[in-house]
């Protein structure tokens, strides 16, 4: 395990182990949840898996229209290493977490209000009769979460993830047994409740004992706590607008189509958002402390660092999207049975977006260099263009019309993006497009894997 009480080694080595551990991590537990998924898709009805991917649509905005940066701004602080400024970080996550848990809560009683007087459509997902009181509990991970130590800033600032990823493959492990024995006994939606809450309360209590030094406690520093507004108060913005974006499929289709669409689209999604889930991992876990240190101490070099990781990230991710587009509906077929076959169409179209991923690396870039408005403007966009074409499209071609909007949202941030970075003096042309060819190599991979499923299930 690495040495997680100072920083020591390069750059270049810590990045690398650093990528690594992200990868390891997010990778078996992308394997777990699916295999998890695989599971439960047998035990529990696609209802349930609707109603709690409607859950998680509420946490999720909650949880970042209330975000004040606390974590960038351990990472990038020159005060980031004092335990005043720790303290004074945790404390104000801990308030963080009850305002949370209070949010969610009114949001829970407003959609019980609401349905009594039947403002929702009768079969739509927020109809449900339970989802009030699944969201009220629910809302019991955010103020658990709240607790988690700020060593886990620490390790993320120093590059020293291979703890962090261990913790949180044990908790996700526990989370999953819990949920799994649940199910085998009950089969109901509070199988997967159960998971939830534990995976949270079992990481909060890891990051507080497996790490050494100073334990986190109640402080209040007025520099810390004014350092950390001004340097939040525009990844509030970004946060808010992200939010409602990474969300707003969800929570628009809520209205719309019912709970079993609903498990059945968020298979689909779960697939399609795998590689854009790691990247984002890694993104905040790796690529941002690396380009603020490299800001930091040698400027000159961050176009360099940039296009480095894109030449691996596209490459991954136009391969990616020429794989899934050829073998999406097979792939269902293969994992899931009678009752998701919907799901594969959804998948081809959403496996597009995996052409326009340029923006992500581009966006902890900007953060980088403390420029936080331009991510917050292109989350603006996004939101705009999708709370626009994503209804057009619905009315005018049903669910499958609302998943092109998607597609064009990610077109339209990918052009803004080259625009802006242009004008900086911070785009080479001819390393955007270089990894195209490689949607071609995986639309063969994925026909040769369509072919393989489609040849075994005749057999």
């Amino acid at each position: 395990m690495e040495n997680v009480t100072k920083s020591t080694g390069s750059l270049t080595s810590r990045v690398v182990a650093a990528g690594s551990w992200t990868l390891a991590g997010y990778g078996a537990g992308q394997l777990l949840r699916l295999g998890s998924n695989l599971i439960m898709t047998r035990l529990l009805v696609p209802e349930m898996f609707g109603l709690m991917a409607l859950t998680q649509v509420f946490l999720y905005i909650i949880g970042l229209i209330s975000d004040v940066g606390i974590k960038p701004s351990v990472i990038t602080s020159k005060r980031g290493e004092e335990q005043a400024f720790l303290n004074t970080a945790w404390t104000i996550q801990i308030i963080r977490g009850l305002l949370m848990m209070s949010g969610v809560l009114l949001v829970a009683q407003f959609i019980n209000q609401a349905n009594d007087l039947g403002w929702f459509l009768e079969n739509s997902a927020y109809a449900a009769e339970d989802f009030p009181l699944i969201l009220s509990v629910m809302s019991l991970s955010l103020i658990i979460s709240s607790g988690n130590s700020t060593n886990t800033y620490l390790a993320n600032r120093r590059l020293f993830l291979g703890r962090l990823t261990i913790l949180g493959l044990i908790s996700q492990v526990s989370g999953l047994m819990i949920m799994v024995v649940w199910a085998l006994y009950d089969r109901s939606i509070w199988a997967l409740v159960a998971g939830a809450l534990w995976t949270s309360f079992s990481y909060m209590i890891l990051t507080h004992t497996s790490f050494p030094g100073e334990k986190n406690r109640f402080h209040w520093d007025k520099e810390a706590f004014w350092e950390i507004f001004h340097f939040g108060k525009w990844i509030f913005a970004s946060s808010v607008i992200t939010a409602f974006y990474f969300q707003g499929d969800r929570l628009f289709l809520g209205f719309f189509i019912s709970a079993e669409m609903m498990g059945i689209y968020g298979i689909a999604y779960f697939l399609s958002s795998s590689f854009q889930g790691i990247l984002g991992k890694i993104n905040s876990m790796v690529f941002f402390p690396m380009f603020s240190e490299v800001a930091r101490e040698n400027s000159e070099k961050l176009v360099e660092y940039y296009y480095k990781i894109r030449l691996r990230t596209d490459a991954l991710a136009i391969f990616s999207a020429g794989f899934l587009f050829a073998s999406a509906e097979a792939i269902i077929l293969f994992l899931y049975d009678d009752r998701y076959v919907e799901a594969g169409g959804m998948l081809e179209i959403l496996a597009l977006t995996l052409l326009f991923t340029a923006p992500i690396i581009s966006s902890v870039l900007m953060y980088s260099i403390g420029n936080s408005k331009f991510p917050a403007f292109l989350k603006a966009v996004e939101l705009l263009v999708l709370a626009t074409a994503m209804p057009a499209f619905y009315f005018q071609m049903g669910l499958k019309g609302a998943l092109w909007g998607l597609v064009s949202v990610h077109l339209v941030t990918a052009i803004i993006d080259i625009i802006y970075r242009g004008s900086k003096g911070m785009l080479i042309p001819k390393y955007e497009i270089r990894m195209l060819p490689a949607a071609v190599i995986g639309y063969g991979a994925g026909f040769a894997v369509k072919m393989a499923i489609i040849n075994f299930t005749v057999i």
